[in-house]
């Protein structure tokens, strides 16, 4: 009797939550646990129905203690899955902080006749403080992993950095030696030009002279002479000569004129000074681009112009901008397959200037639009784009405030805007600042 009465006692008294339900889950016994909890006074007073006393949990309860009844085995519930399935307080050991308990529960059966179960325990183990380590431990995780996903990140912005800073070294440095090639180009071309002009001239004042003596040998009454003549010009082909050469000596002259007009464009296009601040015109930057990527556009599309009429300048750095639109047009001319229409159309409004490439090319998947600025993102073959394009060019676009969109369907082709504030350099020199 006395054994029994220290049982009872260990059983109130246990740190651990002792509940018995019977078949319609009506509490046949709970411990000091519980009732401390519940707010239930003596043990000999009714106990209520467990499903009443926790309505919110009686589908889990119902569910679990049921299993239980009809398997003859025992079912648990884990706090990582359901922490607080009875709404009990719990008190922090040092801190004495109380927070809502966590809870591992094991359903079991009890009193078991004839493998017919009639009661089931549930045992509750409070676990708050294993519960609260095991967070801490994970919310450290997450923030470590965060930071670790931050720092790939910023290494990849920073290797997208040094590869643009790489590439527009290069193109700084292809620019000079562009510009020291036109130099030493624009010499010969000079003086050949020079040379054919007069030779034209000559050419002219020859010709001029031999009609002379046709009309002297006309007047000569020597029919010998005159067959003699007629036999030297038919064997040096006289007739041909006279209107062949004058057109080889004018395609010769037109032909200089395009290589100079190439030889400019080219100086105009990698100037050194032009990656310097200045105001300049844009669509003499377009033109200068245009005439440097001709061979790659005329065999692939027509290029259509709409350009407004008097359009001011814009204060920006040219070289720069003349590289923005040879990547867009160049890759325009490639996302065409066979033969299509490049359309470039610039307006301006009171505070911005617009240049609109569209295509009539392949176009780019949805999927892609959202990575096509991104360092070394390309939908290219192997070994025919580096994928650094479109990324070098919103990186210069974005040192002058501006704006690239794009729209395109597949198939139907793509357009790439580009809206240019109008600011002064006190403007772009604020706005740069407070960025910086």
């Amino acid at each position: 009797m006395q054994n029994t009465a220290l049982l009872s006692k260990l059983v109130s008294r246990l740190s651990l939550g002792i509940c018995i339900v019977d078949q319609n889950y009506n509490i046949l016994f709970c411990n000091d646990f519980f009732t401390d909890r519940l707010g239930i006074l003596h043990q000999d007073a009714a106990l209520p129905n467990l499903l009443e006393l926790f309505p919110h949990e009686a589908r889990f309860l119902k569910k679990k203690i049921n299993s239980v009844f009809v398997l003859n085995n025992a079912s648990f519930s884990y706090w990582e899955h359901r922490p607080h399935l009875f709404q009990f307080r719990s008190s922090r050991p040092i801190t004495g902080e109380e927070t809502l308990m966590f809870q591992n529960v094991e359903f079991f059966p009890l009193d078991v006749d004839a493998q017919q179960v009639n009661t089931v325990c549930m045992v509750v183990q409070d676990v708050t403080e294993l519960a609260s380590y095991y967070q801490a431990e994970k919310a450290l995780s997450q923030q470590l992993e965060q930071e670790h996903v931050g720092l790939m990140e910023l290494n990849k912005k920073l290797e997208a950095a040094q590869n643009q800073l790489l590439q527009s070294e290069k193109m700084a440095a292809i620019g000079q030696l562009a510009a020291g090639v036109a130099h030493e180009i624009n010499n010969p071309v000079g003086f050949v030009s020079s040379n054919l002009q007069s030779l034209q001239d000559y050419n002219t004042k020859l010709f001029k002279l031999v009609q002379f003596y046709q009309k002297l040998f006309a007047k000569v009454n020597q029919p010998g002479y005159q067959a003699l003549e007629r036999d030297m010009l038919k064997r040096q082909q006289f007739a041909f000569i006279s209107t062949d050469l004058p057109e080889l000596l004018q395609e010769s002259i037109d032909g200089l004129e395009r290589v100079a007009a190439i030889v400019k464009n080219l100086k105009a296009f990698s100037h050194v000074d032009s990656s310097e601040w200045q105001y300049a015109n844009i669509i003499d930057g377009l033109e200068n681009t245009l005439k440097i990527a001709a061979n790659q556009i005329k065999y692939k599309a027509e290029v259509h112009r709409l350009y407004q009429p008097n359009l001011p300048e814009l204060y920006c750095q040219p070289m720069q901008l003349n590289q923005v639109f040879l990547n867009l047009l160049v890759n325009a001319a490639q996302a065409i397959e066979d033969k299509g229409d490049i359309y470039i159309e610039v307006a301006a409004t009171e505070s911005a200037i617009t240049i609109a490439i569209k295509d009539t090319g392949v176009g780019i998947e949805k999927k892609h639009l959202q990575k096509i600025f991104e360092p070394f993102f390309t939908t290219k073959p192997v070994g025919t784009g580096t994928g650094l394009g479109l990324s070098l060019s919103y990186s210069i676009l974005q040192k002058h405030k501006a704006n690239l969109s794009v729209e395109s369907e597949p198939g139907e082709g793509s357009c790439f805007t580009i809206t240019l504030p109008k600011l002064d350099p006190e403007q772009l020199s604020e706005l740069l600042a407070s960025n910086w």
